[in-house]
């Protein structure tokens, strides 16, 4: 029944054993995140965790202002 699919895996070594590493890695830290109050703080904690650098858009510049100023009232 899967013994095709065994054959292949021998043959090519790719898998999504990295991917689902990171995708482990997110929901932990999801889980301990609970706190943020926006996703951009979530967005560059994920980036850091990673060693990642993020791209600033506009847009995200914008609802970062807007979210300082709701956080205010």
């Amino acid at each position: 029944m899967h013994l095709p699919y065994i054959k292949i895996s021998f043959i090519h070594t790719y898998n999504n054993g990295r991917i689902e590493g990171i995708n482990n890695k997110i929901k932990v830290l999801s889980k301990v995140a609970y706190g943020y109050r926006n996703f951009y703080n979530f967005k560059k904690r994920m980036m850091i965790h990673f060693k990642f650098k993020s791209i600033e858009t506009n847009l995200s510049k914008k609802m970062q202002k807007e979210t300082r100023y709701e956080a205010a009232i």
